[in-house]
This record gives structure tokens, C-alpha cells and sequence, in this order.
């Protein structure tokens, strides 16, 4: 029995799930687990939504984000993992294992290209062609019949704006525009994903961009922009580090670097490294795996154990 034939037949007979996204969640990692979560309570299952880490703020608009708990039940007969990149990513390494052992159902729906998760899972449905997860639940919703309301077309339309940076990235297929379209038809609500995710920028958010571009540096070696922002810019931004996600956008938009590299501190000292590019011809997923870390070809990321050290316009990394 193919993949699609398995998770449709578990979600149709199966009674109660546990959604899971991936740590530091995203616009697609939410708008999946909130999409589903709301097409499989309509059909009367028990649900339980899971995010190791909280929703970022400018995704309040989403219906069900209160539901959204930190800590994975294990009376579920079934767990699906979405959006999730790699088994660490999950951020329930122990309980996902323990879960394995006793012989639960582990589903796992993705679109990242290194997913290593199928080592680990019963049924593993990944496209690395998609977009996003949030392109993939549209297909498994219209060849499960379920019915896509307005609130799961604005979760699922969220998914797909954020992950094509809306509709710029060259993941912007000819499929994705219409989905989009179809998506609005049944209500999604384009205007407010808009306004949320690309036209809501708090002042800190302003005062982390400049000094985000104040240390920005080109190494034309490597046609690489890069920059740094530590905890102490942070702080005096008056910030969050979920504001430091919007950063590799905008320095990904000089036209004389082929790619971005963003570093920058989080609380529990380590160093994150967070790349971009735009091009066809760069894949920035492989100089994140020589740090241990992946990704997709032209948004990827790493963290490394350090902290880093600013003097004026100069900057380093240290153990």
C-alpha cells in the first residue's frame, strides 16, 4: 500500500492524534499542525497540538493558536510529526523514541529534502518538490475529502506565504499560485497573513535591522553578505529573538552576494547561523551540513557552541 493509501486509512479509522511541528516554529510549521489539527476535529477525532517552543506573536491571527501546548502526551494512538526536518528537530527526542519502542504509529509529513525521519516512522509522506508542508496537507485534505474552511485555508495559505517568502521565493510554482487561489476561494484571508507576517514590524524590529546592517560585510571570496547580532544587541533593541528571524530576508537582498549568513546569539549560549539565497545556482543546505546542521538548498541553519565578540565594526566568534 502506497504512502497517501496508509495516512488516509489511519486518519480515517484512527480516534485521537498528537500533532507535532519543529522547534522555533515557523508560519508553515503552525498554519500545518493548526490546519490539521481543525480538518480531523471536525471529523470528531481528539487532537492534541505540540510545539516543544512557543508560536511566534505575528501568527496570533491563526484560529486554534491557544490550544497549542509545550509537552507531548502519550495516550495518543497516533503521532504526526509535520514540518519536522530531522529527528533532533522535533525537539521530543526521548518521548519519540520511547513511543517507537512501544510499537506506536509515528507519521511523518514533510517537504524538507533531508528529512531523515523515515528511518524512524510507520508512514513517511515527504515531497521535497512542495513549498511546503502547508502545499502537501492541501493535497492530502482534497484526496481525503476533508473540508477546508476558512480558518484551515488561512492556516494553510500562512504556511505557503511564509515558506515562498511571500510568493518570491522560486518555489512559487505555477501550483502553488493556484492553490493560492483556490485557498482564498474558500475564505483564507490573504490581506491579514499580509499584514501579520510581512507589514507588521515593531520599532525594535527596526533597531535590530540597523545594527544588523552596521556590522554587515561582504566576503566577495565567497560572494557571501554576513552580519552578527549578540544578546546584548538584543536586549538593547528592546527585541526577542524570534524579531532576529526577519533579519537574513533583508540581507539576503543585496544584489551583489550570491547568498546570507546571519549569526547570532541565543540565550542558552550557543550560536546560530541562519542562510539564505536566492539563486539557482547556490545550495546553502551544504555549508550549514559542515556545521552540523541542513536545511532546504536556499534556506538552511546551524548552531554551534560559542558566543561572539563585538569591537566596533569588527566581530569573532569564541568558545
Amino acid at each position: 500500500m502506497g504512502a497517501f493509501l496508509k495516512l488516509k486509512q489511519i486518519l480515517e479509522e484512527k480516534h485521537s492524534f498528537a500533532l507535532i511541528c519543529h522547534v522555533e516554529p515557523d508560519g508553515d510549521a503552525i498554519g500545518s499542525i493548526l490546519a490539521l489539527g481543525e480538518a480531523l476535529e471536525k471529523r470528531a477525532k481528539d487532537v492534541r497540538f505540540v510545539s516543544k517552543d512557543p508560536a511566534p506573536g505575528i501568527l496570533h491571527y491563526l484560529k486554534g493558536g491557544e490550544k497549542i501546548s509545550h509537552e507531548l502526551p502519550e495516550d495518543q494512538e497516533v503521532t504526526i510529526l509535520l514540518d519536522n526536518g530531522d529527528f533532533r528537530r522535533t525537539g521530543f527526542m526521548d518521548e519519540l523514541t520511547e513511543m517507537k519502542k512501544k510499537g506506536m504509529t509515528i507519521i511523518n509529513i514533510d517537504h524538507h529534502p533531508k528529512n531523515d525521519l523515515w528511518k524512524f516512522v510507520s508512514v513517511n509522506y515527504v515531497d521535497p518538490a512542495a513549498s511546503s508542508t502547508s502545499e502537501i496537507l492541501y493535497r492530502i485534505f482534497t484526496g481525503c475529502d476533508f473540508e477546508i474552511t476558512p480558518s484551515i485555508a488561512t492556516a494553510l495559505l500562512t504556511g505557503i506565504f511564509y515558506d515562498t517568502g511571500g510568493f518570491q521565493h522560486s518555489n512559487t510554482t505555477d501550483e502553488v499560485l493556484n492553490i493560492a487561489s483556490d485557498l482564498m476561494k474558500k475564505g483564507a484571508k490573504l490581506r491579514k497573513i499580509s499584514e501579520n507576517i510581512a507589514n507588521s514590524r515593531p520599532i525594535s524590529l527596526f533597531k535590530l535591522w540597523g545594527i544588523a546592517l552596521s556590522r554587515l560585510s561582504f566576503r566577495e571570496e565567497w560572494g557571501l553578505s554576513v552580519s552578527v547580532i549578540t544578546q546584548e544587541d538584543i536586549r538593547k533593541a528592546g527585541a526577542t529573538e524570534e524579531d532576529v528571524s526577519g533579519l537574513i530576508g533583508l540581507l539576503n537582498s543585496t544584489p551583489e552576494s550570491k547568498a546570507a549568513l546571519l549569526l547570532y546569539e541565543t540565550k542558552d549560549a550557543k550560536i546560530k547561523g541562519s542562510l539564505r539565497t536566492d539563486r539557482d545556482d547556490v545550495d546553502v543546505s551544504k555549508l550549514a551540513a559542515l556545521f552540523g546542521g541542513g536545511g532546504h538548498k536556499k534556506a538552511s541553519g546551524f548552531s554551534v557552541n560559542g558566543r561572539i565578540e563585538v569591537n566596533g565594526s569588527e566581530w569573532k566568534v569564541v568558545n
